[in-house]
């Protein structure tokens, strides 16, 4: 076997056998004190070497790098530094074998499928916050100030991010089917329990807890999965799996628009009751179906219990200690990036949680509030959609970056001085979902670009985790702001929303410029 450089341990005559495919030396380990560097590519490895004479062989000599078409799994020494970032090429993306990733075929469909289903019933219920927040405020809890129903809200949405950190460690190293499951219990039993809540702390337990929990364990493994299958259409197939939020957000105002209206002369909040029942028993079907399909491709088998070190130590010290990627944060390029994501989440939660009772201050009717939520979300289709498809084309972060923008321009030229009719709120919910939909579906994938395959359900829920304590005080604070509900205070909650998004925006610039400068590239 050659140690030398690539050229070395060529075989004469092969000429067919481009440099390109040979692995970088730095990219396989063999477990153990050392590193040994494998230069042949594995596909042509069994005919290189006479002494390895099937792939079975070849396997079981090199435990560092295994690989096939359907599956790879990585080993890594745990006496290696698992991955500097600072040590990247920040002209390119991550130094990752393309022929490793189908980039489609039937099961990368049918995966990207399962995580669409997935986060129908994830991403749907985050956008339907809106409506329960209305109705909430106007039955059950209205003797209550919306600062306090904020409380609601922020909490899911803190619980449901900071969740994300474990869910995506363990899915990392071990797959998606047991976040999945559990996940699943506890977002079903968070709605049934929450369909018999009439008290705040009622809803806090059932709805911002017990859902909180299971939403963020599905939530990581779902949006990180069809990474795996796609590197040149990462942006499509990652913003075809997050149109599932836009449709759940689309639907559930809807349903559950036509449930709140039934009356019973028995039980004053029956058709409440009965439309967040039905709504668990469709997350149940949209999930189950989540589970059976969804795979990873790659998994990673790190480190095993230090010495003398018990199994609940070790797990306590993965999926606790080490499931935040602090480390990450030296990386300026993930730590802007991170920074802006937080701040265009917490502008998104800000205006979606009180769209609705913004538009009743308005004249709007309550009927047509729940509309105005189901157009933002309907818009966020092709708003999703649209920027994947053009960031693989003109790169992820530039796409980001201009719709940011463009979201920040539509709060100020058109919501701040005109949203004061139904017909004006109409135009601007379309507009507003258009844009603000590549938040759900690019920022992840921005993410992505700048961290490894192997590494992007823990970085991804890192940057989450901070997102949690975003949105944990941000709602909060926009319901301050909101205050007693006059017009003037309603013009600063509109502000507020609309100067974090291009603020946010501002933060991808320099996250931009720290990996490929201010020169235009597609990245």
């Amino acid at each position: 076997m050659s140690t030398g450089n690539g050229d070395q341990g060529r075989p004469d005559g092969d000429s067919k056998v481009a440099s390109s495919d040979y692995l970088s030396p730095k990219t396989t380990l063999v477990p153990g004190d050392s590193q040994v560097p494998i230069l042949e590519p594995l596909h042509t490895a069994c005919s290189l070497h006479g002494s390895v004479t099937s792939m079975t062989d070849f396997e079981s000599s090199w435990h560092g790098h295994y690989h096939n078409k359907d599956k790879i799994t990585v080993f890594r020494d745990k006496t290696h530094e698992r991955y500097n970032s600072e040590s990247t090429d920040s002209e390119t993306e991550l130094d990752e074998d393309e022929e490793q990733f189908p980039e489609g075929g039937v099961r990368a469909w049918i995966v990207t499928f399962a995580c669409f289903c997935g986060l129908i019933a994830c991403f749907g219920l985050l956008n339907a916050t809106g409506v329960m927040e209305n109705y909430l405020q106007s039955h059950q809890l209205k003797d209550q100030s919306s600062s306090s129903i904020g409380w609601i809200f922020s909490l899911l949405l803190f619980i449901c991010f900071a969740s994300c950190i474990f869910s995506g460690t363990y899915f990392d190293r071990n797959g998606i089917r047991n976040p999945l499951i559990v996940g699943t219990v506890l977002h079903v039993g968070g709605l049934f329990g929450m369909a018999s809540s009439t008290k705040l702390w009622h809803f806090i337990l059932s709805f911002s807890v017990l859902c909180g929990f299971g939403n963020g364990i599905v939530l990581s493994p779902l949006v990180s999965c069809p990474a795996h299958y796609f590197k040149k259409k990462r942006g499509t197939a990652s913003a075809l799996a997050t149109v599932g939020g836009s449709v759940g957000g689309g639907l559930f105002p809807l349903m559950l628009r036509k449930f709140f209206s039934m009356e019973s002369e028995t039980d004053p909040n029956y058709g409440f009751v009965w439309g967040i029942r039905t709504l668990a028993f469709v997350n149940l079907a949209l999930l189950t179906i989540a589970i059976f399909l969804a795979r990873e491709r790659i998994s990673r088998i790190d480190d095993e219990p230090k010495r003398k070190e018990s199994k609940l130590r070790y797990v306590l010290r993965v999926y606790l200690l080490e499931s935040f990627d602090a480390k990450a944060f030296k990386d300026m390029k993930y730590l802007t990036c991170v920074i802006g994501t937080c701040v265009a989440e917490l502008s998104l939660c800000s205006v979606i949680t009180y769209y609705s009772a913004y538009s009743i201050s308005r004249g709007v009717s309550q009927s047509d509030s729940y509309m105005l939520i189901m157009v933002i979300n309907l818009t966020g289709i092709p708003g999703r959609w649209v920027p994947g498809v053009l960031s693989d084309y003109f790169g992820r972060f530039n796409v980001a970056i201009a719709t940011l923008t463009l979201l920040g321009l539509v709060m100020f030229i058109a919501w701040l001085p005109f949203g004061t009719n139904l017909t004006n709120m109409y135009v601007i919910s379309a507009l507003y979902g258009f844009f603000s939909g590549s938040t759900f579906s690019l920022l992840p994938v921005c993410c992505g670009q700048i961290s490894k395959t192997e590494e992007f359900g823990r970085r991804y829920s890192t940057m989450y985790f901070c997102v949690a304590f975003a949105t944990l005080v941000g709602v909060p604070i926009t319901g301050a702001i909101i205050g007693d509900k006059s017009q003037a205070n309603y013009q600063h909650y509109k502000i507020f929303c609309g100067v974090t998004v291009l603020f946010s925006a501002a933060c991808f610039v320099v996250s931009r410029f720290f990996a490929v400068g201010w020169r235009w590239k597609k990245f």
